[in-house]
């Protein structure tokens, strides 16, 4: 289990055998530090943050537009120059695999409920977390286009992500 919440990231595993919890640190995006009420959604190795507000009295408060990327696998943080449209936060983000797009659902921005529905693509966020579907359709394309009557070969899987980037 990942947990962040304002300068704190903590990964939490829980080790059945000896009824142990094991706690480790994890670094959080500057940027971040000082949000919560973000929305998230985890996809594979790597977690998307939306918005996020900053809590103060009158002109301190601060809601944020900017998306946060961080990579499990990788344990490295990265900011996108491409924000939601507008602030936002106290939202919920939804991963749709069958239509490999997430749902940025309901909110507010500076206390103001927004009734709001953001649908954009995964690959808009990473290219790299392309869904089953969209590689089976490029890997059909391929076996037709080409003719291929063998066995596929894993290496062609980093290669069609390679394509479609």
């Amino acid at each position: 289990m990942l947990l962040f919440k304002k300068n704190t990231g903590l990964s939490i595993e829980y080790d059945e055998d000896n009824n142990t919890f094991l706690f480790q640190k994890l670094p959080v995006c500057h940027n971040i530090k000082t949000f919560y009420q973000y929305a998230y959604v985890c996809i594979n190795d790597i977690i998307l943050f939306f918005g996020g507000w900053k809590g103060g009295y009158g002109f301190n408060t601060v809601v944020s537009k900017l998306v946060h990327k961080y990579s499990i696998r990788e344990n490295k943080w990265m900011t996108f120059e491409n924000t939601l449209p507008s602030p936002l936060y106290n939202c919920v983000a939804i991963w749709s695999k069958e239509d490999n797009h997430i749902h940025i659902i309901g909110g507010s921005d500076k206390n103001i409920a927004v009734l709001t529905h953001m649908k954009t693509k995964v690959r808009a966020w990473d290219s790299s977390l392309l869904s089953n579907i969209e590689t089976k359709f490029i890997i059909e394309y391929w076996a037709r286009k080409l003719k291929i009557r063998l066995g596929w070969i894993d290496g062609f899987n980093k290669i069609i992500i390679k394509y479609t980037r």
